[in-house]
């Protein structure tokens, strides 16, 4: 699956505004300040909010033909080992988002890659019989896999019957950051579907710059709510920053150079 309901990926970077709070009005900042998809963490949502029905009423809402706010959603119920702040058992989170898939009109969903494999892959083909893509994630906030490691995790991420493989990791060293941008040229041209994000201080600037090299997705915080992982911009740092550097299309003769890398 090429695209997030009606956006198009590998075409253009395509930037995620991350939600905390099932808000209309956060929804539309979110809009305003450049993003072309939101995510709904669903862990990060508080009370009454946290809930399959209160989620899909949010959904409905924005689905709306009246609304202001028409933008794909992607589903993400993170647990707290990867990042987020879910706290129970495997079979009720990842419960939660098939119960969601199942009853609002969402655009895609994101479950970890070192999920439990029969929960995960029931998730995966749940989405599928949908239509709707299954992003793989996989998160290391103390460093990050060899080069060998990190192409085996996404060789397998798309054998499971992922769509888009999404790697989270934290480069200690320009090297590092090197590494991942080649990596992403490299799964790119070849047209496979993939996020890069690279996390700390040293990362940082992969937000921005991995969509140059491929990198389909690119996550940023709504203004006001702060940032909900290390080193994040906020939507509307990300859609500036990406307006006045990124290119429409990059010539394969500007990349040659990191390509002979391989």
């Amino acid at each position: 699956m090429k695209r997030i309901g009606e956006i198009d990926l590998g075409l253009t970077p395509v930037v995620v505004g991350v939600m905390k709070r099932l808000s209309i009005q956060e929804a539309t900042w979110a809009k305003e300040s450049g993003a072309d998809v939101i995510e709904l963490r669903i862990d990060l949502l508080e009370g009454e909010e946290r809930s399959a029905e209160k989620v899909k009423e949010f959904v409905k809402m924005l689905k709306n033909h009246q609304s202001l706010v028409q933008m794909p959603i992607i589903v993400t119920n993170r647990k707290k080992e990867e990042g987020g702040s879910f706290v129970g058992t495997e079979a009720r989170r990842i419960g939660m988002l098939k119960a969601i898939l199942e009853t609002a009109e969402v655009d895609a969903v994101d479950i970890e890659f070192l999920s439990p494999a029969r929960l995960k892959n029931t998730l995966i083909e749940t989405a599928k019989s949908l239509h709707i893509p299954a992003i793989l994630s996989f998160h290391d906030f103390k460093g990050m896999p060899s080069r060998e490691d990190i192409l085996r995790i996404i060789a397998r991420m798309y054998e499971e019957g992922g769509s888009i493989a999404k790697i989270a990791v934290t480069p200690k060293t320009t090297n590092d950051a090197l590494l991942l941008l080649n990596l992403t040229h490299k799964l790119s041209s070849e047209g496979q579907l993939l996020v890069v994000i690279g996390m700390g201080p040293v990362g940082r600037h992969l937000r921005v710059i991995a969509p140059l090299y491929g990198s389909v997705l690119t996550y940023g915080f709504i203004e006001g709510e702060g940032e909900v992982a290390p080193g994040q911009f906020s939507v509307k740092e990300l859609r500036s920053l990406m307006d006045k550097i990124l290119m429409p299309k990059v010539t394969a003769k500007v990349l040659q150079p990191l390509s002979q890398n391989r």
